[in-house]
């Protein structure tokens, strides 16, 4: 009896340390996340993701499914000391009407601050990018790229989007922590 009891409480252990082990990921995010929250740099709630994580808000998710760095894309060349970071992104409508997204609702933060830390994303110039402006119907997906120009020193960056609701009103805030 004593055998068995020391069984199913070695079983129960065993279970208990495993479960534990799956749950809740550690995630490593760098220094400017860090520094940008801290700088307040967001309004509403925040939610943070890396690499491969799926984001949400009232009206589409979206995943960052790579980052990479050029010098030279689709004929354009980074300014001296500067490089292209693009960022493969698939944003999908999760709602039950046609909204409007385009790579101009996100920017980026190469600093914690809103003045000189705050970098644009590029007019969409080719067919891989992510369009400036569409209308993205119901459940549909959209992957393309979004492409900033930063300075070749920049190591990390946060891709930002805060959604919008009709009347102009701020909601939340999203932010993918990437490393270049």
């Amino acid at each position: 009896m004593k055998k068995s009891k020391y069984i199913v409480i070695s079983l129960c252990l065993a279970l208990v340390l495993a479960l534990t082990a799956c749950g809740g990921e550690e995630k490593n995010y760098g220094p400017l996340l860090e520094q940008a929250k801290e700088a307040e740099l967001y309004v509403g709630s925040l939610t943070t993701g890396l690499l491969g994580d799926t984001l949400s808000n009232s009206f589409f998710e979206w995943t960052v499914k790579d980052v990479r760095t050029e010098k030279e894309i689709y004929g354009k060349t980074a300014k001296d000391g500067k490089k292209f970071v693009i960022v493969d992104i698939s944003v999908t409508n999760t709602t039950d009407e046609e909204y409007e997204i385009g790579n101009y609702d996100f920017v980026a933060y190469v600093a914690p601050d809103m003045d000189s830390g705050l970098t644009d994303t590029m007019d969409s110039f080719d067919d891989s990018m992510y369009p400036d402006q569409e209308m993205l119907a119901a459940g549909e997906n959209r992957t393309g790229e979004l492409i900033f120009e930063v300075d070749e020193s920049v190591e990390e960056l946060i891709v930002d989007y805060i959604e919008f609701f009709g009347d102009e009103e701020m909601g939340n805030t999203n932010w993918f922590d990437l490393f270049v």
